[in-house]
C-alpha cells in the first residue's frame, strides 16, 4: 500500500511507502499504548506507519512467513511464547531476518533479548518519546 501525496502545480505527486510494523501482544492494552505512544506517522518526515496488530505467535508466524515487515515490535510478557522465545524463532525459520523491538517487563531479560538476537529492547511501560525515537532509528527514519 502506497500513500499518493497531492501534487502542487510546481512538483508531481510523490508516493510514500508506510513503514509496515507488526506488533506482536496476546494484551490488547499493551498493543493499544505503543500504538498510541507512536501515532500514525514517524520519522522527520511523517511517514505513515501501517500496523498489523496480532495476538498470537502462531498468527505472528503465518504474517511474517507470508510478506515482510520493516520491524516488529513483541511484547515479552505475551503468554504462550513471549517475544524472546518468538524472535529466536523467527530468526531462525524465516528466510529473511526481521529487525526486532524487545518490550521487557525486567531489566534482568535484557541479555534474554540480546540471546534471541532482537535488534533492541525497551522495559515497560515505555516512554512515548524514547519508544517513537526506537521505532524511528530502527526503520532508518531517525533524524540525524
Amino acid at each position: 500500500m502506497t500513500l499518493s501525496v497531492s501534487a502542487s502545480e510546481d512538483s508531481p505527486a510523490v508516493e510514500v511507502a508506510p513503514v509496515r510494523i507488526l506488533l506482536y501482544s496476546d494484551n490488547a492494552l499493551v498493543r493499544d499504548e505503543v500504538k498510541g505512544n507512536v501515532g500514525e506517522t514517524i520519522g522527520a518526515d511523517s511517514r505513515p506507519i501501517e500496523w498489523t496488530e496480532v495476538a498470537t505467535h502462531e498468527m505472528a508466524v503465518i504474517l511474517c512467513l507470508e510478506g515482510r515487515y520493516d520491524l516488529i515490535v513483541m511484547d515479552n510478557e505475551a503468554s504462550r511464547l513471549g517475544g524472546v522465545g518468538l524472535t529466536s524463532q523467527l530468526r531462525s525459520e524465516l528466510d529473511w531476518q526481521p529487525t526486532v523491538l524487545l518490550l521487557l517487563a525486567r531489566q534482568q531479560d535484557a541479555w534474554l533479548a540480546a540471546w534471541s538476537g532482537a535488534d533492541a529492547a525497551l522495559l515497560q511501560p515505555v516512554d512515548p518519546l524514547e519508544l517513537a525515537d526506537e521505532i524511528s532509528r530502527l526503520t532508518g527514519l531517525a533524524t540525524a
